[in-house]
């Protein structure tokens, strides 16, 4: 069994509110989990409106195909309108 963990540090810049933010957040969380097997939380910079913290997990039997869901995920926040990611890595525990 294979675990796979990735953590994405990303800003928003047109955000002026917690508001804002949790908006851009929930859609990047909805999407993960409609097109991907994958879970997906806040897990730093709750309080801060233009800062996130966001980890993805995947469990699988196949290394290859949890590291490739992390990383189509990983594109998927790349490229979420409003989210400048700047900072992501994905490791196996």
């Amino acid at each position: 069994m294979y675990v796979g963990l990735l953590e994405v540090e990303g800003r928003i810049f047109a955000s002026t509110s917690l508001k804002d933010k949790r908006r851009v957040i929930l859609s990047a969380q909805t999407k993960i989990r409609q097109r991907f097997n994958l879970a997906v939380a806040e897990v730093g910079h709750e309080n801060n409106r233009q800062m996130t913290l966001l980890a993805v997990v995947g469990v699988g039997s196949s290394k290859q195909v949890v590291e490739q869901e992390l990383s189509r995920a990983s594109t998927l926040l790349e490229t979420t309108d409003g989210l400048d990611v700047f900072n992501n890595v994905i490791t196996f525990l």
